[in-house]
């Protein structure tokens, strides 16, 4: 195997061990409690986002 080889595959095994760590239940909290936070900085509210459909 050659050494650029062994670099592909064991960038190919990072890759696929973040992926495996991933937390999509965290990462939809996190993204909830900073449209919270956005929101309460404007003083926005549901009716406000309502109005832009």
């Amino acid at each position: 195997m050659t050494d650029r080889r062994f670099e592909d595959l064991l960038q190919q095994a990072g890759a696929f061990f973040a992926q495996s760590e991933r937390d999509p239940e965290a990462e939809k909290q996190a993204a909830i409690a900073e449209i919270v936070e956005t929101m309460k900085r404007y003083g926005l509210t549901l009716a406000d986002l309502r109005a832009t459909e």
